[in-house]
């Protein structure tokens, strides 16, 4: 019975490694998402991943991105972050994370096909899905289609420009510090929108609505609402300028103070597979992943042009310039409503 009673043991002990790995290859419990994305997409995408993961529960608050900050920052006051993973759009805030040892350093199953340019930090936080600003304009109002970010200075557009406001929205506010800090832009180019008419409006989502409608013939836009515009049938194109496109950053990573590694880590696994990448698609989001079908509606590209993402045949993508907007935030919130006025409530 002593010798049974050995082998037993020895068999539990050999075995044991592969009972772990077997638990840790099925991640269940709860982990809690934080996210300024639109909520109908962010449950879709849940939804998606519970189909391989249905263990695994997603408990998911959505807000704004200020809303998301202000409730982040107050737990850490308190000391006590009730999050497992955050995806929002402020890179920025993501680097103060980083700074202050918040963040899990993991490479994601599927990422070592995706450019470097979207993993940041070593791998502290993740592009999963791609967004640009674009010149984009009314195809009844514009007889030619732009190249150029300098078409939104055409005399021929007066009074009839757009963009959407640095101070509500964090994808015109990484525009407006990066392009601040670039010498074919620079002030020179704020002035000339304003001596054209620009009209600055709060948010993205009035800047497609306006365009589409006629009220503008041109303007700085988020490209994901271009593309929703003319599915819908509105008359609206849009171009990658020469330039370069705006990348919007809209990173996603794991608080290190994370009660569930396992399922959080799976969570951003899954979000790089064909099945996830083709959701973004049909979200009319770019993918990050080469090889994944684009968005219908996308504007013809040059194929035997450089690809340096493995995504956008010949397209120029503009970084935002982090390191200055965040040392010069505050100076530049302020010249932009100097520039342009306080947005309208």
């Amino acid at each position: 019975m002593k010798r049974m009673a050995w082998v037993l043991v020895l068999l539990a002990m050999v075995c044991a490694p592969f009972v772990v790995g077997m638990a840790q290859s099925e991640p269940s419990g709860t982990i809690t998402l934080y996210t300024s994305e639109s909520e109908a997409q962010v449950n879709e995408m849940v939804a998606l991943f519970n189909e391989s993961y249905p263990n695994v529960t997603v408990n998911i608050f959505r807000a704004g991105s200020g809303e998301v900050l202000a409730r982040l920052q107050a737990e850490r006051e308190a000391g006590a972050i009730g999050a497992d993973l955050l995806w929002f759009a402020d890179i920025d805030y993501f680097s103060r994370l980083a700074e202050d040892n918040l963040l899990v350093e993991y490479i994601p199953t599927g990422a070592d096909k995706v450019d470097d340019m979207f993993t940041y930090e070593n791998g502290l936080y993740h592009e999963v899905r791609l967004i640009f600003n674009v010149v984009a304009y009314n195809t009844e109002l514009v007889e030619e289609a732009p190249t150029s970010w300098a078409d939104m200075l055409d005399p021929a557009y007066q009074g009839r420009v757009t963009m959407p406001s640095a101070l509500i929205s964090g994808a015109a506010f990484n525009q407006f510090g990066t392009f601040m800090n670039r010498e074919e832009f620079g002030i020179d180019f704020y002035n000339g929108l304003n001596a054209n008419g620009i009209v600055v409006e709060r948010a993205n989502g009035a800047v497609a609505e306006k365009i589409a409608s006629g009220e503008y013939a041109i303007g700085q836009l988020v490209d994901f609402m271009a593309r929703n515009a003319a599915k819908q049938g509105s008359p609206v194109a849009y171009v990658y300028p020469v330039e370069g496109a705006m990348l919007v950053p809209t990173p996603i990573g794991i608080f290190n103070s994370t009660q569930n590694l396992a399922a959080a880590q799976a969570f951003i696994d899954f979000l790089y597979t064909e099945a996830a990448q083709n959701l973004f698609v049909a979200q009319n989001y770019i993918p990050v992943v080469p090889g994944i079908d684009l968005p219908e509606g996308m504007p013809e590209f040059d194929v035997t042009a450089e690809d340096v993402t493995g995504v956008l045949p010949g397209v120029t993508i503009i970084v935002p310039d982090l390191e200055y907007i965040r040392a010069n935030r505050d100076t530049l919130r302020a010249e932009f409503e100097a520039l342009f006025g306080a947005p309208a409530s």
